[in-house]
């Protein structure tokens, strides 16, 4: 009895013991590009202006003044989703040249721990959206129920821009200019103020320099240019 309780107990350390390298092992894979507490968003946005005050009523008029202003060719550009696909066509030659499936599956898994982040980020803020305080602001699409402060698609554009620079840096230019159009077209869609976007650049910039400088990524990265070389 005594020899099986003592199998029964060494089973059960070892089990445990494996279940806490699960553990372990799932949350450094969550985060071998982004690990927890390397980007401080307080630290470097400001504190949205409140609602009803002189700040905010200036945010306010540059969303109904952009609004009076959007054409048609504006809508259909800030009704497109953002994912890998909308760079493609920037970069269709070049991917021809990488592993360009691995290096979606690497910039989804990337985008995907920094809206993790900055959801959190949204959530401690909880700043409304422009139509959540004025029936006059008619948004283009819908948005996720999420606050608006700061802007996640003008973190996931720049975050995108740089992370595709660092593989095809002679199309940097083009990359950082479309990632500003999807971030402003936020404002001109009636989705977001100015300041969710100024303040969503300031953080895709730091979640970017973050996830460069990981070990996993530049493994990554070295793997996807020598795939297609």
């Amino acid at each position: 009895m005594k020899y099986v309780n003592r199998t029964t107990v060494a089973i059960a350390v070892i089990v445990f013991g494996l279940g806490v390298a699960g553990v372990a092992a799932e949350k450094a894979e969550r985060q071998k590009f982004l690990p927890d507490g390397a980007v401080v968003a307080e630290a470097l946005i400001p504190t949205p202006p409140t609602v009803g005050s002189p700040a905010f009523d200036a945010e306010m008029a540059a969303v109904l003044e952009l609004q009076e202003m959007r054409s048609e060719e504006e809508v259909a550009f800030v009704s497109q989703p953002l994912d890998f696909d909308r760079f493609v066509p920037i970069l269709e030659a070049e991917l021809n040249s990488v592993d360009a499936e691995a290096l979606k599956q690497t910039l989804d898994t990337a985008i995907d721990r920094v809206r993790l982040n900055y959801d959190a980020v949204k959530a401690q803020y909880n700043f409304p959206r422009p139509h959540q305080v004025s029936d006059q602001v008619q948004p283009v699409g819908e948005a996720r129920p999420v606050a608006s402060y700061p802007s996640g698609h003008t973190i996931r554009a720049t975050v995108y821009a740089r992370l595709l620079s660092e593989v095809f840096p002679e199309r940097e230019p083009e990359l950082r200019d479309f990632s500003n159009q999807i971030g402003y077209g936020r404002v001109v869609a009636g989705q977001h103020y100015p300041i969710d976007v100024n303040s969503g650049q300031v953080l895709g910039h730091a979640y970017a320099d973050v996830i460069i400088q990981q070990p996993a990524f530049q493994s990554a990265i070295t793997q996807i240019r020598g795939a297609g070389a």
